[in-house]
C-alpha cells in the first residue's frame, strides 16, 4: 500500500467513527407531589411520558412525595397507578386506615399517560414539581 492510500483509509475511518456518537440526553432529578382533585396522594406510583418516548417512574411514598431520576427536561404526560389510596392520613405502612384517612379512588383513566389528559413541565433545571390529577 502506498502512503496514499493509507492516509485515505485512516481518513475514512475516523469520519466514520465520528465524534463519540448523538450528544448525550440531558436527564434530571426532580422532586414532587401528586394531587388528586386536590387532595395530596401518598402511595402509588407516578410515571412521565415524554414527546420522544422516553419515561420515567417513581414511588409515592407515605409521607406523599416522590423522587424521579433519569427524567428528560420539558412537557411531559402523566400517568398514576395505585388505585385507592390514603389522602391526610398519618398513616406510615399502609395503605388507607390511618387517623383522619379518607380513601380515594382514582379513576383508571390515569393509569395511561394517553388517556390521563395530565400533563406536568419539567424545567431545565430539574427542581420541584406538583403533579394535579383532576
Amino acid at each position: 500500500m502506498t502512503l496514499k492510500t493509507v492516509a485515505v483509509m485512516v481518513a475514512t475511518l475516523t469520519l466514520l467513527a465520528g465524534c463519540g456518537g448523538p450528544p448525550k440526553k440531558k436527564m434530571l432529578t426532580v422532586t414532587g407531589t401528586v394531587t388528586y382533585k386536590g387532595q395530596q396522594l401518598k402511595s402509588g406510583v407516578i410515571k412521565f411520558l415524554a414527546p420522544n418516548g422516553d419515561f420515567a417512574t417513581a414511588t409515592i411514598n407515605s409521607d406523599g412525595k416522590f423522587i424521579m431520576t433519569e427524567v428528560v427536561p420539558g412537557e411531559q404526560k402523566v400517568a398514576y397507578v395505585g388505585g385507592p389510596v390514603s389522602v391526610g392520613s398519618s398513616d406510615t405502612g399502609t395503605r388507607g386506615g390511618g387517623v383522619g384517612a379518607t380513601a380515594v379512588a382514582v379513576p383508571a383513566k390515569f393509569n395511561d399517560p394517553q388517556t390521563s389528559g395530565a400533563t406536568v413541565t419539567v424545567p431545565e433545571s430539574g427542581g420541584d414539581v406538583t403533579v394535579a390529577l383532576n
